[in-house]
Parts: C-alpha cells; sequence; structure tokens
C-alpha cells in the first residue's frame, strides 16, 4: 500500500532535513546519490546537512517537476510518497498536483522556536484540504539538550494551535533529523520519552478505504488521430468502463465510450488517477468533465467557497478567474460573508468589502459555467485556484453548489 504524505512548517523548521533523513534511514536513496553522501558524511561528519540532497535533486530537474523531487519513495510497513511545501506560492501548485491527495500531515515545529508565522498557516492551510491525520515533530531537540521541559513547553503552544483547527488526537514526536533520533530508529537521548518513532506512527495510520464515489472524468484537451477523435483526459474519481454512456458539462455533450485507451495500449476499465484517451465519437473541450448520465457532474453559476489570500486584496465585486480540474472560468465576488483569521481560523468580521493576504474567507462567487463538486462530497473537484490577470493568488474549497 502506498500512503502519500505531505510534510509542512515554518521555514528552517528542518523539513528538507527530515525528508533527507526518512530517505536516507530506510535506503532509499539511488545508489549514485547514496555514495556520494557516503562521502560528505565522512568529510564533515555530524555538521553534514540531510537538507542537502534533497536541494541537489531539486536543482536537477525543472520548475514543471519540481514535485517529483519530493515524491520520493520510502518503506515502512506501508511504501510513503512525500511532498515537501516550502512556501505559500509553492503550495498551490503542489496542492494541486500532491498535497490534495495526502492522507496524513506532517506538521514539523522547531524545538528551540517553537510555533512561528508559517506554523499557524501550514497548519491551516492543511486543515483547509481536508488531510485528517497530523503527526507533529518537534524537531532540533539535539539543540535544547533533548530535554524534556523544552519539549512539553512546545507541545502546548502546538496543542493549542492545532486544536482550535479541530486536530485533537495529533502525535507528537521529539525528533532530531539531523541526528536521527525518534525519525527511523528510536533515540536513546530521551529515556523519558516512550513514545513511538516517526516511522512508527506512520505505520500505525490505516488510510480509509476508498469509498464508491461518481465517476468524474476530466478533459484536459482533444485530438484527431487519423481518422479518430480522441479525448484525453484524467479520472478523477469512480470508474469508467467501455460503453458506459456519459455527459459532459458545461457543454451539455451526451455519448457512448465506444474505446478507452492507455499508455499501454487499449483498456476495458479506467479507475481514479489514471490519464486516458477516450474515443466518444464527438467533440469535447478543455474543462468539460464527465460522468454516468444517471449521476452527472454539477455544472454550477456560483457557489459559496471558502478561501485563503496568498497575494494582495481581494474586494467585494471584483472580477477575477477560477480555476478548478482543467476549467478555467471569470468569476465575480459576489458576497464576502466572513473574513478569517489564517492563523487562528476564527471568524473577525461579517459580511466584509474585502480581505488581504494571508486572510481566508467565506465568499459567493457568480461564475461563467463550470463543474465543481463540493468538497465534502467529492473532494477532487472541490478544490480550487483563485487568479488574478494570470498570477495565482489563492487557494480554496467548494462548500455549497446550490445557492
Amino acid at each position: 500500500m502506498i500512503v502519500n504524505v505531505v510534510i509542512v512548517g515554518h521555514v528552517d523548521h528542518g523539513k528538507s532535513t527530515l525528508i533527507g533523513r526518512l530517505l536516507y534511514d530506510s535506503e532509499a536513496l539511488p545508489e549514485d546519490k547514496l555514495f556520494e553522501i557516503q562521502k560528505l558524511l565522512e568529510e564533515y561528519k555530524r555538521t553534514f546537512e540531510f537538507a542537502y540532497f534533497i536541494d541537489s535533486f531539486k536543482e536537477e530537474l525543472d520548475e514543471e517537476r519540481t514535485i517529483d523531487t519530493t515524491r520520493l519513495l520510502f518503506k515502512g510497513r506501508n511504501y510513503y510518497t512525500i511532498v515537501d511545501v516550502p512556501g505559500h506560492k509553492e503550495f498551490i501548485k503542489n496542492m494541486l498536483t500532491g498535497a490534495c491527495h495526502a492522507e496524513v500531515a506532517i506538521l514539523v515545529v522547531s524545538a528551540p522556536d517553537g510555533v512561528q508565522e508559517q506554523t499557524r498557516r501550514h497548519a491551516f492551510l492543511t486543515h483547509m484540504l481536508g488531510i485528517k491525520e497530523c503527526i507533529v515533530c518537534l524537531n532540533k531537540m539535539d539543540l535544547v539538550d533533548y530535554q524534556q521541559g523544552e519539549f512539553e513547553r512546545v507541545k502546548r503552544e502546538t496543542t493549542q494551535l492545532l486544536s482550535s483547527l479541530g486536530y485533537y488526537e495529533s502525535k507528537f514526536i521529539p525528533v532530531s533529523a539531523t541526528e536521527g533520533d525518534n525519525v527511523y530508529q528510536p533515540s536513546e537521548r530521551m529515556e523519558w520519552y516512550r513514545g513511538s518513532t516517526l516511522l512508527q506512527a506512520l505505520d500505525r495510520i490505516e488510510p480509509e478505504e476508498m469509498s464508491v464515489k461518481p465517476l468524474r472524468f476530466v478533459v484536459q484537451d482533444a485530438y484527431l488521430v487519423g481518422s479518430e477523435k480522441v479525448t484525453v483526459g484524467r479520472v478523477e474519481s469512480g470508474k469508467l468502463k467501455e460503453g458506459d454512456k456519459l455527459i459532459f458539462h458545461p457543454s451539455g455533450v451526451k455519448s457512448k465510450v465506444n474505446k478507452i485507451k492507455g499508455l499501454a495500449g487499449e483498456m476495458a476499465e479506467a479507475n481514479p488517477g489514471d490519464s486516458i484517451g477516450l474515443i466518444v465519437g464527438d467533440e469535447l473541450k478543455r474543462g468539460d468533465v464527465g460522468g454516468h448520465l444517471e449521476n452527472p457532474p454539477n455544472s454550477v453559476n456560483g457557489f459559496l467557497g471558502q478561501m485563503v489570500l496568498l497575494e494582495g486584496t481581494v474586494k467585494r465585486g471584483e472580477t477575477l478567474e477560477i480555476k478548478c480540474g482543467t476549467k478555467r472560468a471569470k468569476c465575480r465576488v459576489q458576497e464576502i460573508s466572513e473574513k478569517i483569521s489564517s492563523e487562528t481560523g476564527e471568524v473577525i468580521g461579517k459580511n466584509v468589502a474585502g480581505f488581504e493576504k494571508n486572510e481566508a474567507a467565506t465568499i459567493i462567487f457568480r461564475t461563467e459555467p463550470l463543474v465543481v463538486e463540493e468538497f465534502s462530497e467529492i473532494p477532487e473537484l472541490g478544490r480550487f485556484v483563485v487568479a488574478r490577470e494570470g498570477s495565482n493568488i489563492g487557494v480554496g474549497f467548494v462548500l455549497e453548489t446550490s445557492i
């Protein structure tokens, strides 16, 4: 079984070092990288930074593949893929490709520094994305001489933050990513701690069984291959079979699936996560979403959503662009019913005229026709990005579609 993990936390609290330690201790590194690291270990001894080779991976890949640098597998009882979230702008991109599929979040908090600005905001964003499991690594215990009192102090502070967001049973683990304490192996320097290592805590998580969801096939593009029209896209939820009768929205086109083509050839059926080509006999457009006739996709002209603003300001009545699936549509901010602190999750204003960077808001959007789904029902189409003049400025999720 593969479990997707997203690692969040304030800058310089040791996220990349923790990833590096997990990959190193689990022997998940390619041989050439392992040889390079072993040479550096011999040369620099205890001053070596495990974040080094995470950063070197990133330098080797272009921007479009940055997500792949932290989706390397490491192994415990399960296989785990890691998504690192270095900052707010990167969070939007990573959220769409990796973090939105995470079953568990690891929140990294520095023991010397405690909860900081990005700690609060990353925790809030994690909550917004519907990630239910949160493990807290209180890192850099070596810098506070492995003292239990320092651990308890930061644990109290972090517990208060997480409880305000609905995380009431988070696991707290004192670790030193640099020294390896309580990451993959138990620490001999914190006898006062009787709990699990990070790997043991991950291994005890049982991912929820995937519920049976309606089919949602998101159209990316359409091509003419010889005499056949091939519609290329991704199955976000449900199951698609040859012979199925579908309806696509917002276009309203009805069609039958004549063939399903994968990378290895024709397929009898496709499942969530499969990128495929369909021979449907009708011309479809990027942004269309297909579903079965008996449970069609939800095409709307408006919805109630909650978003976090990561850049600039947004005002009531403003026209922006919204992105959901592969669809881009104009939207108008009709009403800002609540303004929310992204540090505490508390409502700090009602029926306001606008809100600013690093604040969240509950908004009624009026849009061009597009398909969205309530996050609680089909989260794959319940998340959206808001853009202004081509620049992503916020991320959110859909609360209600019947407004």
